[in-house]
């Protein structure tokens, strides 16, 4: 397999298309696209909501132009290339006891064997890593890559922990270049307003910001706040009624106080000024460079298009995948990216919505082997969260309600039919679906849709989240072949926080994780990045622990081992990729992407674990970050 492989790699470089290393030699056309009128005006939001690529002339079929040789490229000739390497004294972590060498041979794993004494070698091309431990890449698989690197751009407020905090945050930034104050990661559940219930509203922003448009998302990319002269730029009254799956937080006399909730940050980011191509750029680059730090290889960027308008800071355009394509085009993607494609968002998408969405992109692109980007799974947001109590339950929320499923529909029948008609016409057109279902009825409408659409064989369909799901449903889940991707390390920040809604059985017990890989479910595991930080140590820690960040001494039976959790987020995350044949493994035959840590990571001691450092980070046998 290790010569097929490396043939497969030399035929694609044979045929790579012209490229710049991270973008320090341009070509006569990027120079022109950079300089050129914002390519973001002719695709600006019509005012039914639709992200009209394909009605101004950017008929989306262009995003399949030359794809079948620029995604599958890309040329490691370059200075920092270790695309021939030989590491000895290697530990495996949890994959084997004692020391390893591993040979790669034109960015494919050669050889892996186990070593019988310490080696002593200074020959050229042998590194001695004196007993580091060398893991696969890692695959982050619902990780928000475009949505991360706006968060480190724009205004970071992952670290007010109070009103005050955040309002000193607010003081010293700066607008961004379309005159607007964009922030991302503040906690609604923490800070506490002077709005109805101590809720964040638009006069606390006011007070620091009066005169410049501020829109604030929080972490969970669900709600945001925007001060006095953003509800008005967006025409926000209290004569504007609540949208399908959204709605507004109310003073006593009805009107909006600023604090948005799901699909009614629509209203908000309609109106904000799109990104220029040049930012979009920027996004995805930041990104990178710091995902490459931390030893990510690939993720999984869930939810860009028309429907990106409700989610997080609403600028994930198709526009966006644009941005990707050209950078995989350029060689200047290292990490290997899948795109999920959203059409409606939060609240209200209908089957005709993704019907026609998916029509005006084309057919599905699968990343080819060894490629960089594929563009072949549709996210589908079936309900919403248990902080907005949008997700839908059978046990009620501590109001008394249960939610319900956030697609069209008067009635829980209606949105069943609704879902149940996404999947079968999205299936149907071969596309690999991922459903955002949190709550226990959500999960099991969804697998309902996926067992009544026959053509679901082979194309992976999977659960995002899936906190809630009903433990007798994960036999059924395995059975269809359905992955549950989960993300420990949001319960671990959050899941105590929720008690009072959810009840502190039912909140702490979120993400069975051991039982769904008892009953055979693929369980992949990730950050939700920007929702929290994309630290693979710490959701391996949280995953083999079930602590909470509140109640360190907490543990359930839920635990993964240590093997368990980096397959999760190795491994598996690449079965639910359709790549588990070349890349996830240290194996022969697969590529070279490996994160080669500073020390021996001790998984006897999980959390000594995100005490560790990455020493380098390899993407085909390329050493993309740090030193080898």
């Amino acid at each position: 397999m290790a010569d097929s492989a490396t043939a497969m790699v030399a035929m694609a470089r044979a045929g790579r298309v012209a490229r710049s290393w991270r973008g320090e030699e341009v070509t006569g056309r990027r120079v022109a696209e950079e300089n050129a009128p914002s390519r973001a005006d002719p695709v600006r939001q019509g005012p039914t909501g639709v992200d009209s690529v394909h009605a101004a002339g950017y008929h989306l079929g262009i995003l399949n132009r030359d794809l079948d040789v620029c995604l599958r490229t890309h040329d490691d000739n370059d200075v920092n290339s270790s695309l021939d390497l030989k590491l000895v004294n290697v530990d495996l972590g949890p994959y084997g006891s004692g020391l390893h060498a591993i040979e790669i041979r034109n960015g494919v794993i050669d050889k892996v064997e186990p070593l019988a004494e310490r080696v002593r070698s200074t020959a050229i091309g042998v590194t001695d890593l004196m007993g580091s431990t060398v893991l696969p890449g890692i695959d982050d698989s619902h990780l928000h890559g475009f949505y991360f690197g706006r968060a480190l751009i724009s205004v970071d407020l992952q670290t007010a922990e109070t009103l005050d905090q955040l309002k000193a945050i607010l003081r010293t930034a700066c607008a961004d270049e379309s005159g607007w104050i964009r922030g991302n990661g503040w906690d609604a559940g923490r800070i506490q307003g002077t709005g109805p219930g101590g809720t964040v509203c638009a006069a606390d922003i006011d007070e620091v910001t009066p005169d410049v448009p501020v829109f604030l998302t929080d972490m969970t990319g669900h709600l945001g706040v925007g001060n006095t002269i953003v509800m008005r730029l967006a025409g926000i009254s209290e004569r504007t009624l609540d949208p399908v799956g959204g709605s507004f937080v109310r003073d006593e006399h009805g009107v909006p106080t600023g604090l948005i909730l799901e699909g009614a940050v629509r209203l908000i980011n309609e109106i904000a000024p799109r990104l220029s191509p040049k930012a979009e750029r920027a996004a995805i680059l930041t990104a990178q460079e710091n995902l490459l730090s931390r030893g990510i290889t690939a993720f999984t960027d869930p939810g860009l298009g028309p429907g990106a308008v409700s989610l997080m800071e609403g600028s994930g355009y198709l526009s966006a995948v644009l941005a990707y394509r050209d950078l995989a085009e350029s060689g200047e993607l290292s990490i290997r990216v899948n795109l999920m494609l959203l059409f409606g968002g939060l609240g209200g998408t209908t089957a005709a919505d993704v019907r026609s969405g998916l029509a005006n992109f084309g057919p599905p692109i699968a990343m080819q082997p060894f490629g960089r980007l594929g563009i072949s799974q549709l996210k589908i947001f079936a309900d919403g969260v248990p902080r907005s109590k949008t997700a839908w339950v059978t046990e009620p929320y501590d109001d008394c309600t249960c939610g319900h499923l956030q697609v069209a529909g008067n009635t829980d029948t209606e949105r069943v039919a609704e879902l149940t008609r996404m999947v079968a016409d999205s299936a149907g057109s071969g596309w690999q679906i991922g459903a955002h279902s949190i709550g226990d009825r959500t999960v099991s409408a969804y697998l309902d849709a996926v067992a009544a659409t026959p053509s679901h064989q082979g194309l992976r369909h999977y659960v995002i989240h899936g906190d809630l799901v009903r433990h007798d449903e994960l036999v059924r889940m395995a059975e269809l072949g359905v992955t549950m991707n989960s993300n420990p390390s949001i319960r671990w920040a959050v899941a105590a926080g929720a008690a009072a809604i959810l009840g502190r059985e039912r909140s702490l017990g979120r993400q069975p994780l051991a039982a769904a890989w008892r009953a055979g479910v693929n369980v992949a595991i990730s950050s939700d990045a920007p929702v929290t930080a994309p630290d693979w140590r710490v959701i391996v820690a949280a995953a083999m622990t079930r602590s909470l960040k509140s109640d360190p001494d907490y543990f359930d039976d839920q635990k993964l081992t240590g093997s368990q959790a980096i397959d999760a987020l190795t491994t598996n995350g690449a079965w639910q990729s359709h790549s588990e044949t070349w890349r996830g493994k240290i194996a022969p035959g697969y590529a070279a992407d490996l994160v080669v840590m500073d020390q021996t990571l001790k998984f006897e001691e999980p959390w000594s674990i995100p005490e560790a450092g990455v020493r380098a980070t390899v993407i085909g046998g390329n050493v993309e970050f740090g030193e080898i």
